[in-house]
């Protein structure tokens, strides 16, 4: 009896150690990969950065466990959007827990409020719905792909770093600057792109969670859907008229988002074919979230932003 006690105690601790191994502890988390990404390059190993996402997992179906909640719990620096995809259950099930003496908090959208770039709420532009026939207000919680604002939430990750790590401030701060020139040379880069063009189109067959960047270039555009709405499929009246922009504007590249499974983009690129114009489909990175194979790459913004570049050359041609 004695001895399937203790064989009994020993899996019970068993299994008591290897739950604490699951919670590692993070200095900083973020609810999305931008806030994660920006962290880990200013901090450079010497603060650990998370994000509560796994890869490849859709932020508007995501709910926080116990475990994601505690891991924010215990981090000295949280990190998150405050649109609609993640406000509900920060605001819920976390915010009312955390310890603000020991916890920086960061609201991006907070953080662009007060100095950046914001359009969530200046001049909406509208679209009717053809199955509803209901007028909806475009909404934008991307706030991070415009540069301007990813360098002002940059420099926000970072002064939180130094405020708990002040040892290391001038680590920080070199940091800060080289990732800060790294963005302007990106935006640059964009800039000269869009200068070299001989349109100022793009076509995305997907959802829409770039309202930030295309206001910052002054590109023109149209959707499947203003947003990131994920409940509704393109009506054939949407597809119709995205067939006959691309032809009749000579597009021959269009858009999905990254873990997209691109049915739309497919549907229209068979309509095209039909009236023998060939059109590609690229990928173009928003970033909330990332594949695995991407995310054990270490790909970073930056990398994305450089092949965003490289795609939206072919579709301005």
């Amino acid at each position: 009896m004695k001895k399937i006690l203790s064989l009994f105690l020993g899996i019970v601790l068993m299994l008591a150690l290897a739950a604490c191994g699951n919670n590692k502890k993070f200095d900083i988390v973020s609810t999305c990969f931008a806030g994660y990404d920006f962290s880990r390059e200013i901090a450079k190993g010497k603060l650990s950065s998370d994000m509560l996402l796994k890869p490849g997992e859709e932020l508007h179906d995501y709910s926080p466990t116990v475990s994601d909640i505690e891991k924010v719990l215990e981090s000295k620096i949280f990190i998150y959007i405050g649109g609609e995809s993640d406000s509900e259950f920060v605001e819920h099930d976390i915010l009312p827990e955390i310890n603000k003496d020991k916890t920086i908090v960061i609201n991006m959208m907070d953080v662009v409020k007060n100095g950046g770039k914001t359009y969530e709420e200046e001049d909406p532009e509208s679209y009717v719905d053809d199955d509803e026939h209901e007028e909806e207000e475009e909404y934008d919680e991307h706030v991070w792909n415009s540069i301007t604002n990813a360098k002002l939430i940059s420099k926000t990750i970072s002064d939180a770093i130094i405020k708990i790590d002040k040892n290391n401030k001038e680590f920080y701060e070199k940091n800060t600057n080289d990732y800060i020139e790294s963005l302007t040379k990106i935006d640059n880069s964009i800039k000269k792109v869009i200068a070299d063009s001989s349109k100022n189109l793009i076509i995305f067959a997907d959802r829409f969670p770039l309202l930030y960047f295309v206001k910052e270039y002054n590109l023109e555009y149209d959707a499947a859907f203003k947003g990131c709405d994920t409940s509704k499929e393109a009506n054939p009246k949407t597809i119709e008229s995205l067939t006959k922009k691309i032809i009749d504007n000579d597009i021959n590249v269009i858009f999905v988002i990254e873990l997209s499974e691109a049915k739309i983009a497919n549907t229209i690129v068979d309509e095209c074919k039909k009236s023998g114009k060939n059109v590609q489909i690229k990928t173009f990175y928003t970033m909330h979230n990332v594949s695995k194979n991407d995310y054990e790459g270490n790909v970073s913004y930056i990398d994305f932003m450089i092949r965003n570049i490289g795609s939206l050359k072919e579709a301005l041609k």
